[in-house]
């Protein structure tokens, strides 16, 4: 069984990471799924591939002693496509969604939120045995806000950019 060599697909390319100047509120969370392929499905010979999507389900804002949140609420949908360990039969798919909840401060943020974005900045995968594997995702979550927050009163550094 090996999972050495996965085509992993779903990381989001740097050119459509979402924009977020500094200080800007975001979040990133790091999870780890242990995921069983499902009988009657053959055992696992080889993971071929994993792809990973995540979708925003909800977005909310709450109050808390220690300033306003964004609850966001959403799922991972992993696809695992793996070589059987059975000559009669090659390759098969699993599929799998699993829900998330997760937090953003907003801090001095005191603009309205009109969409939360997110991004896949890594997934791995690992073989445990011949019928389950762990997918690990880290995720990139962060809100806009109906107007541009104005950064000019943050301090530069040597470069003219922005401190955090």
């Amino acid at each position: 069984m090996n999972s050495k060599f996965v085509d992993v697909s779903g990381i989001t390319p740097t050119s459509q990471f979402p924009k977020c100047p500094p200080r800007h509120p975001c979040t990133e969370f790091c999870e780890t799924d242990k995921l069983c392929i499902p009988h009657p499905n053959p055992n696992i010979r080889d993971v071929l591939e994993v792809c990973v999507n995540v979708i925003l389900l909800s977005s909310r804002l709450i109050c808390t002693p220690v300033g306003k949140k964004v609850v966001v609420e959403g799922k991972k949908q992993i696809k695992v496509t793996f070589a059987a360990d059975d000559p009669c039969q090659s390759v098969h798919c699993a599929h799998f969604e699993i829900p998330f909840c997760t937090l953003i401060l907003l801090g001095s943020f005191k603009d309205e939120v009109v969409q939360v974005c997110s991004a896949i900045e890594d997934i791995s995968v690992r073989c445990l045995d011949c019928r389950c594997l762990t997918v690990t995702t880290v995720i990139f979550i962060c809100p806009e806000f109906e107007k541009p927050h104005n950064y000019s009163s943050y301090p530069r550094d040597d470069n003219d950019n922005y401190r955090r």
